[in-house]
């Protein structure tokens, strides 16, 4: 038999090429690609475009669904108003001369300042403008589809979701199949009346703030407005300059003094008059709850909106119940399908900071960075979550109002998803601009916010 040796040199090369070969092989296995994850995101208003970018920053295949013809959500004004062309309901409530209510620096994208020189309360034209520039930086454009609506998500085998979507100029439909879902819709489209007795017996006009455009329809109307949130505000500021008579209903507040009513009296524009609730209508106009009657040529309701999502079947098992949207995990994840998102839900003064920060909670889970509880404890968190907010005096219909809670959850997502927080000093200046709004609108813009740190600012009055 012949004997085969190898030299002392050639063994250890033939050792080190095997050791390398390996390292390569083990290399590749870890190194292995994320799958790529094809997303549908419902809405290209601020919330649809930040889940977008950071949907295309982890290089997924994105696609977001506009009903618009055009992008930027509730801050793209038109002037239509009821349907739109094809028969759809017009999703804007943008009106003429509107200025926002929030500090720019709340509305700010984590990583996408407001220019330099930009007015602390901009008007919608800047705001639509730095949408569109956030837009062109991370090359979001061409990712979405207007004039699209989304008529149905159905969840499917294999944790897939079937989008029914329809292409509104050519009235064609496309049937789509999605990894994932962001439902960014907004909640500003489907207008909430309150319940009165005698609504329908009025004989005047009505109409939801949703559908006020500009104060230049409403020449020599005598107008009641109901509701007390900076839309009703607003209008009737714009309406005091061509009304002949204005009067605002507001809810009474509880243990007001002589003193204090007359004070807010004092900050009403001319022609207005302070009133508490409405006890019922009649056929000329309103009774309130004092027992005086006023006669009224047109009613504006600024009494909120509903959240309404009349494209998910009811296979995906949320339920929206008293303005409720149920079952959400942090007001995120759908847990009954934890591959649908929803953005922007909660009420808070930090809007587009909200939205930025769920979306890179939602990251953290949807690429496997960090893993999402089981489902029995995700419900158990929002029970929770659900009985302690309603614990603290919330009704059901304000389950999503955070107001002075609003640090808290900020905190809850970023430490469980390990994401930089909101900084302190953002929802601060804007409860120092609610106080501010006490004066009315006409004062509470003058004044222009610095941020010094995380946690401190200062204002001071700003030029127009």
């Amino acid at each position: 038999m012949t004997k085969f040796s190898i030299s002392r040199p050639i063994f250890i090369r033939v050792l080190i090429s095997l050791f390398a070969i390996n390292r390569v092989n083990t290399a590749a296995i870890k190194a292995e690609p994320a799958p790529v994850l094809n997303v549908a995101v419902i809405g290209a208003g601020t919330s649809g475009l930040v889940s977008a970018k950071y949907a295309l920053a982890q290089g997924y295949n994105v696609t977001v669904y506009e009903q618009a013809e055009q992008f930027g959500g509730i801050w793209w004004y038109t002037d239509k108003t009821g349907k739109d062309q094809y028969g759809q309901n017009v999703h804007s409530a943008m009106y003429l001369g509107l200025r926002t209510n929030l500090p720019h620096q709340v509305m700010e994208f984590n990583d996408h300042p407001y220019p330099n020189g930009t007015k602390s309360y901009p008007p919608q034209a800047d705001v639509l403008k730095y949408l569109h520039s956030y837009a062109d930086r991370f090359g979001i454009k061409k990712h979405i589809k207007l004039s699209h609506l989304v008529i149905r998500v159905l969840p499917i085998e294999n944790d897939k979701w079937e989008v029914i979507v329809k292409d509104l100029p050519n009235d064609k439909f496309q049937t789509l199949i999605y990894d994932v879902v962001f439902v960014a819709n907004g909640h500003f489209a489907s207008p909430r009346y309150p319940s009165i007795p005698g609504l329908d017996e009025f004989k005047g006009k009505t109409l939801h703030s949703h559908d006020y455009r500009s104060k230049e329809e409403f020449h020599d109307e005598n107008v009641l407005v109901i509701g007390a949130g900076p839309s009703g505000m607003d209008i009737v500021f714009q309406l005091s300059k061509v009304a002949t008579r204005i009067t605002f209903s507001q809810f009474k507040r509880p243990n007001e003094t002589k003193e204090e009513r007359e004070k807010r009296q004092s900050l009403m524009p001319p022609k207005t008059t302070l009133q508490d609730n409405v006890e019922r209508f009649t056929p000329t106009g309103a009774e309130f709850i004092d027992g005086t009657h006023e006669t009224f040529s047109l009613v504006i309701f600024a009494t909120g909106y509903n959240f309404t999502y009349p494209f998910l079947s009811v296979d995906t098992g949320i339920t929206v119940e008293e303005n409720t949207v149920l079952p959400l995990y942090k007001q995120v994840f759908n847990i009954e399908h934890p591959t649908m998102i929803f953005i922007g839900v909660p009420f808070t003064t930090c809007t587009t900071r909200l939205y930025d920060l769920q979306v890179r909670f939602a990251m953290k889970f949807l690429t496997g960075e960090k893993q999402l509880p089981s489902k029995s404890d995700m419900l158990t968190d929002m029970q929770i979550q659900l009985q302690n907010h309603w614990g603290k005096g919330y009704g059901k219909r304000y389950t999503h109002y955070l107001g002075v809670e609003q640090n808290e959850y900020f905190k809850q997502l970023a430490e469980t998803a390990d994401v930089e927080p909101i900084p302190e000093v953002l929802p601060d200046m804007h409860f120092d601009s609610r106080e501010s709004m006490k004066k009315g609108p006409s004062e509470f813009r003058k004044f222009k916010y610095i941020i010094i740190d995380d946690k401190t600012f200062t204002k001071e009055r700003e030029e127009d």
